[in-house]
């Protein structure tokens, strides 16, 4: 590596190390708050997905049949083996910096029913895989599931313009 790349290097590293802090220092909180109900679109816009602040609305989706149905023997059957996208990690940060570098996951392709194999630990592995396809995966991936839900939610919709399913085989504490 030439020494005009090494100090580029360099320098990208030193900005990365001190994206954490500089995060904080804008704002971000290290608690998320609850919400108790969905807000109107524009005031949902303007004060969490603006500013990229998160939040955790209660009582938006309780009336879903996803709730109800949405078991694994239920995405198994309904799902079955069709081939979708899959993120994996080592560890579960991706999109983010993670220690001093700037990490995105591994994009697989395999059966759904592979993937809930994993989710119920039938096949171990140390990665983490999450189903999590950026712009409305739920339409493109999963259209067998949209009857479970509703096809539009308007203060959410409106808001974020994309419908987006998010499944893991773990938690990751932020």
């Amino acid at each position: 590596m030439e020494e005009g790349e090494v100090s580029a290097l360099r320098a990208v590293r030193s900005c990365l190390a001190a994206f954490p802090s500089e995060a904080r220092e804008l704002g971000l909180t290290e608690s998320v708050p609850y919400l108790d109900s969905p807000l109107a679109p524009l005031e949902f816009y303007r004060e969490w997905v603006s500013p990229n602040k998160p939040c955790v609305i209660r009582n938006a989706f309780g009336h879903w049949p996803a709730l109800k149905k949405w078991t694994l023997t239920y995405l198994r059957k309904v799902v079955g083996s069709k081939m979708v996208s899959v993120a994996v990690t080592p560890n579960g940060y991706a999109d983010a910096v993670y220690q001093d570098r700037f990490v995105m996951p591994e994009e697989r392709h395999m059966p759904f029913s592979n993937f809930l194999d994993i989710v119920e630990k039938k096949v171990t592995s140390p990665s983490v895989f999450y189903v999590q396809k950026q712009c409305s995966n739920l339409i493109e991936e999963f259209p067998e599931l949209l009857g479970d839900v509703e096809p539009e939610v308007p203060w959410m919709s409106e808001a974020l313009g994309k419908h987006l399913l998010w499944l893991a085989n773990t938690c990751i504490a932020l």
